[in-house]
């Protein structure tokens, strides 16, 4: 153990140090006590004062969260979200599903009428009868060569 005040070795049971005579838990440790003390309580004000803030600014955050919530899903306008606003949803789901696969089967018979998937499809085809007598070629390969050869006369043209 160290005096406080000359900060030299004392003994653990003495009640002052024999260096420089300060009584054991002086001055100097009264002040230190104290101001540790100060700081504590200024620490726990400030950790209240955060409390405090966090709480009023997730209180803000939940509201906010809350009117966008009903902006978005209030699809009636009820001011509720309910059974017929996921009624509005799903009806609303299916119409633009409806679109897209009719889309997506638009673009689908204009690639099967196009020039360049005509000519790949007969050349896989003719490449699959080719090497379908050959066993180390099959017909899986030779379609995918013939498919290239078509793709690459019809770049070609």
């Amino acid at each position: 153990m160290h005096c406080s005040n000359c900060n030299k070795e004392i003994q653990a049971n003495a009640n002052f140090c024999e260096h420089c005579g300060i009584q054991r838990g002086g001055v100097n440790e009264i002040v230190q006590e104290e101001a540790s003390n100060e700081m504590s309580s200024k620490l726990k004000s400030a950790y209240t004062s955060v409390g405090r803030s966090l709480g009023r600014v997730s209180s803000v955050v939940g509201s906010m969260a809350n009117t966008v919530a009903m902006e978005i899903g209030d699809l009636n306008g009820d001011g509720k979200i309910d059974a017929e606003d996921f009624k509005i949803a799903t009806s609303k789901a299916k119409e633009i599903g409806a679109a897209t696969a009719n889309e997506a089967i638009r673009i689908g018979k204009e690639a099967l009428n196009s020039e360049l998937v005509k000519d790949t499809a007969a050349a896989a085809v003719v490449g699959a009868a080719i090497a379908i007598p050959i066993p180390v070629i099959g017909p899986v390969a030779g379609a995918t060569i013939g498919a290239g050869m078509g793709i690459y006369k019809n770049i070609t043209k």
